[in-house]
């Protein structure tokens, strides 16, 4: 698969007048039902991101290629959803992710329209989202403008990684390592402070609360990042963070 996703890009990278017919493709074929499972997407436009920060490719173009690609996928997995109902349940290529079918049905009879909106950015969810959207008979108007809002925001978001790891590759390789360690600890401790957030948003609306363990992890989620933030401060690397922001900043503007 590495060497499938690395030989995709070399072509990308030595190609770049077709990057953009290239990243509709790969953002529809991942966004398909089920048979996204099968297409290494986020590496690939991870990879795509990064050659965003070298400079070989424009951010705007391959996030508006991303984003077509991905709705039109969307789209078409409604579209087969609406059409067959509950008769997609017998394909054989279905059956055997019944599980995540169900999942994703709990997932959108909870949630309807923010269902469409949250589940394209998780990942099982992700996959069948819109095909159960149609079998459960979702309005296509009220889809169209689900994924259209939702496929805007993730197309950008999943470049995003790629063009911070292609920006940060043009420094010095001790330095890539430091950049790179900082925003990965300070993103993974972002994520985490989130979660404690929601969860904690839900306890305290059914008047529960959350274990000791959890709020002693957000504690050190905090004291990470903090302490991340005062290194960064503090040592020539800090500098080197706002070079990089700069770097990132003229190649979206």
């Amino acid at each position: 698969m590495e060497a499938i996703v690395n030989d995709i890009l070399d072509w990308i990278s030595n190609h770049p007048h077709l990057a953009g017919a290239a990243v509709f493709l790969i953002a529809f074929l991942e966004s398909l039902a089920i048979v996204g499972l099968a297409v290494p997407g986020w590496l690939l436009l991870v990879g795509v991101g990064s050659l965003i920060g070298g400079g070989t490719l424009n951010f705007w173009l391959v996030a508006f290629c991303s984003f077509l690609g991905a709705a039109s996928g969307q789209i078409v997995s409604y579209w087969f959803g609406y059409h067959f109902q509950d008769k997609v349940h017998h394909w054989g290529w279905i059956q055997r992710h019944q599980k995540m079918l169900h999942t994703a049905e709990d997932f959108f009879q909870r949630h309807g329209f923010a269902g469409v909106l949250v589940g394209q950015f998780i990942g099982p969810i992700r996959a069948v989202i819109a095909l159960i959207a149609g079998v459960l008979d979702m309005p296509p108007k009220k889809f169209i403008i689900a994924i259209v809002i939702a496929t805007i925001i993730w197309a950008p978001v999943y470049l995003m990684p790629g063009v911070v790891l292609g920006a940060a590759l043009t420094f010095e390789k001790t330095q890539v390592w430091v950049l790179v360690g900082s925003l990965v600890i300070m993103a993974i401790c972002l994520w985490l402070l989130g979660r404690f957030m929601i969860d904690h948003h839900r306890a305290r609306k059914h008047h529960t609360t959350l274990p000791l363990k959890r709020h002693i992890n957000n504690l050190l989620a905090l004291g990470i990042f903090s302490g991340v933030i005062v290194f960064l401060v503090i040592s020539s690397y800090g500098s080197l963070m706002l070079q990089l922001g700069s770097k990132i900043w003229n190649l979206i503007i």
